[in-house]
C-alpha cells in the first residue's frame, strides 16, 4: 500500500470513529427495557404507555422490553440493556434486597433510568433510588388540569421539540424537595396557571442527572392515558429515553 493511500485509509476511519462517538449520530439499535409493577395505587394509562414506547421503538431503533415483575432484576437480566424505564411503578416494585443490589450495579456500571409519572412514587427503605430519581412525590394537586409547563433547557433532546410554553393537561405532582441544584431542570410547570399548587414560583416538573456512575432523567408528567398519544408528549418521552440510554447528548449538570 502506497504512502499515501494508507493516510486516505487512516483519515477515513479516524473520521468515522469520530462521528460514532457523538451518540446523537448513533444509528445503532438501543435496547430498553419497560418495567410496570406496582404495589400502589396502579394508573390506567400503564398500558397506554407501553404500546406508546414500542411505537417510538419501531420507527426509532429501539429494541423494547417489559416486564410487570422485578425478578428481571439480576446482573445478567439488566446488562443487555440500555436504559431501563419506570413507568409509574409506585409502592415497593423491587422490594428484593439482591433485586435492589443488581440494579445500582447495572447503574454503576454506566446504566441508564428513565422514570415516569409516579416511579417517583416509591415506599420502603430504598434511599438510594430515590437519589437516583432526585425527588419523592408527596402529593398532587387535585385532579389533572390545564396548566403551561415552561421549558428551561431549549437544548435536550427530551425538551428541544418542545414550545417554549407548553400547555398541557396531566396530574401535576409536588415533592419533598425541589431537585434544582442537584439536578439540571429541563422544565418546569407555571402554578399561576392551575390551582392547588403549594411548591411556588419554581416547581421543576422534568430534570436529568449522572448518579452514582450511570444517567438518570425524571418526568413527572404522564398520568393520563391522553399523554400518550400526544404529539408532543411523546417527543420528549422519546427524547429522555435517548437521553438515558447515551444516545442523545447528556449534558446535565445542575
Amino acid at each position: 500500500m502506497s504512502r499515501m493511500l494508507f493516510l486516505a485509509v487512516a483519515l477515513t476511519l479516524a473520521s468515522a470513529c469520530g462521528s460514532e462517538a457523538r451518540p446523537s449520530q448513533s444509528s445503532e439499535r438501543l435496547r430498553v427495557l419497560v418495567f410496570t409493577e406496582t404495589t400502589g395505587f396502579r394508573h390506567e394509562s400503564i398500558p397506554d404507555g407501553v404500546r406508546a414506547i414500542q411505537r417510538l421503538g419501531r420507527s426509532h431503533r429501539i429494541s423494547v422490553d417489559t416486564t410487570g415483575t422485578s425478578r428481571r432484576f439480576t446482573a445478567k437480566g439488566l446488562a443487555r440493556y440500555d436504559a431501563v424505564v419506570f413507568l409509574s411503578t409506585t409502592g415497593t416494585p423491587v422490594a428484593e434486597r439482591a433485586e435492589q443490589r443488581a440494579f445500582e450495579r447495572y447503574i454503576r456500571a454506566g446504566g441508564g433510568y428513565l422514570g415516569v409519572h409516579a416511579a417517583s412514587d416509591t415506599r420502603g427503605k430504598w434511599a438510594w433510588y430515590e437519589r437516583l430519581v432526585g425527588a419523592r412525590f408527596t402529593r398532587h394537586a387535585p385532579g389533572t388540569a390545564r396548566a403551561t409547563v415552561r421549558v428551561e433547557d431549549r437544548t435536550s433532546a427530551a425538551t428541544k421539540p418542545l414550545p417554549a410554553a407548553w400547555a398541557r393537561t396531566d396530574e401535576w405532582y409536588e415533592f419533598d424537595r425541589n431537585p434544582r441544584g442537584a439536578a439540571h431542570i429541563l422544565a418546569t410547570v407555571d402554578e399561576s396557571t392551575y390551582e392547588g399548587g403549594t411548591m411556588g414560583a419554581d416547581h421543576p416538573i422534568a430534570w436529568c442527572h449522572r448518579y452514582d456512575g450511570g444517567r438518570s432523567v425524571y418526568t413527572a408528567m404522564g398520568h393520563t392515558r391522553e399523554s400518550f398519544s400526544e404529539p408532543d408528549f411523546l417527543a420528549h418521552l422519546r427524547g429522555a429515553i435517548e437521553m438515558a440510554a447515551g444516545r442523545a447528548r447528556f449534558n446535565c449538570a445542575p
